[in-house]
């Protein structure tokens, strides 16, 4: 997994320009943020990664660099 397609799928989940989120972007703050977009966010990762996240774990990453670290270092399926 490249970071940049890694990026570059979450701008697009929260459809955001090409270039909004850096790594140091908070997961939290990004704009449309919500309950829909954090189950959507754990269903991309899933379709696209083959990582199955527990919500618990995403929340526990602050950072768009935290959550591409931990989806990195998850297993696949």
């Amino acid at each position: 997994m490249e970071l940049s397609e890694f990026v570059a799928d979450l701008e697009r989940l929260f459809e955001l320009s090409p270039g909004s989120l850096r790594l140091s972007s908070v997961i939290e703050e990004t704009p449309g943020w919500g309950s829909l977009k954090f189950l959507c966010l754990i269903g991309m990762i899933d379709d696209q990664y083959g990582v199955t996240l527990k919500p618990k774990q995403i929340h526990q990453c602050t950072t768009i660099a935290d959550l591409y670290a931990l989806v990195d270092s998850c297993p696949k399926a």
